[in-house]
């Protein structure tokens, strides 16, 4: 089983104080963004550009992994993650999050097309720099759970495994979660969402067996054996019981 994060233990990470534009801020933004744009995975996250943010609040990016376009709203917690890293000279090229170098060789290459050209040796060299990146990432998430008191193994992957519980908890449709996270099918959705989704399933054999008796107190159970009795046993039994 995956781990996933609660809602409330991801606003423990929201509420931690950390020190702003330090290198633990910057990740706790970047865990962050990722879960509200859906579970972005770490390789297209740290290749995000400014070229994929929209004038209309939009993202829209072809996926590292399969090269499927996705397209999504910037919810007003994940724009307001992105004025902290928008500057006056940013360029369209430029990347989002300062991760990777806009100088470097591999950096030349931007869109679906460009990348089909890249050479093996230049897409070692971006596959290792994205590595060493993604790891830098969760060995600071692993300091930021543990501020946040949190003992599961958090990692960057965690906010889309994180987001499918939350978003099906929430109440969303499990197709919906399956176009959000981009899935070729609902069974892997299902897999991301795990053991948590067994609502239904319990509420059906509850409603099959009469729902779950809950045990009685000790009040309850007096309560019990007085019924049925005479108020002249009842009066009798609580004149003893005051002797």
């Amino acid at each position: 089983m995956k781990e996933k994060l609660e809602m409330a233990e991801i606003q423990h990470i929201i509420n931690l104080d950390l020190p702003a534009g330090s290198l633990i801020w910057n990740v706790r933004n970047y865990f962050l963004f990722s879960f509200y744009c859906a579970g972005i995975r770490a390789a297209d996250f740290i290749q995000l550009r400014w070229r994929n943010v929209s004038s209309e609040g939009r993202l829209t990016y072809s996926m590292d992994k399969n090269s499927k376009f996705r397209d999504i709203v910037l919810v007003p917690q994940a724009l307001e993650i992105l004025r902290h890293y928008f500057r006056s000279d940013t360029k369209p090229d430029d990347y989002i999050f300062p991760l990777l170098d806009n100088t470097a060789p591999y950096a030349k290459y931007v869109t679906t097309a460009d990348k089909k050209t890249i050479t093996p040796d230049m897409r070692k060299t971006l596959y290792a720099a994205v590595s060493a990146k993604n790891a830098l990432i969760n060995k600071y998430l692993k300091k930021i759970a543990e501020k946040a008191e949190i003992s599961k193994n958090v990692s960057f992957h965690i906010s889309r495994h994180s987001f499918a519980k939350v978003a099906k908890e929430t109440g969303l449709d499990s197709g919906i979660v399956k176009e959000l996270l981009a899935h070729s099918n609902l069974a892997t959705t299902e897999r991301y969402m795990g053991n948590f989704d067994t609502q239904k399933t319990d509420n059906a054999l509850i409603n099959l067996f009469g729902g779950v008796e809950k045990p009685k107190d000790k009040k309850e159970e007096v309560i019990e054996a007085l019924k049925g009795m005479s108020p002249e046993d009842v009066a009798a039994i609580l004149s003893a019981i005051q002797k």
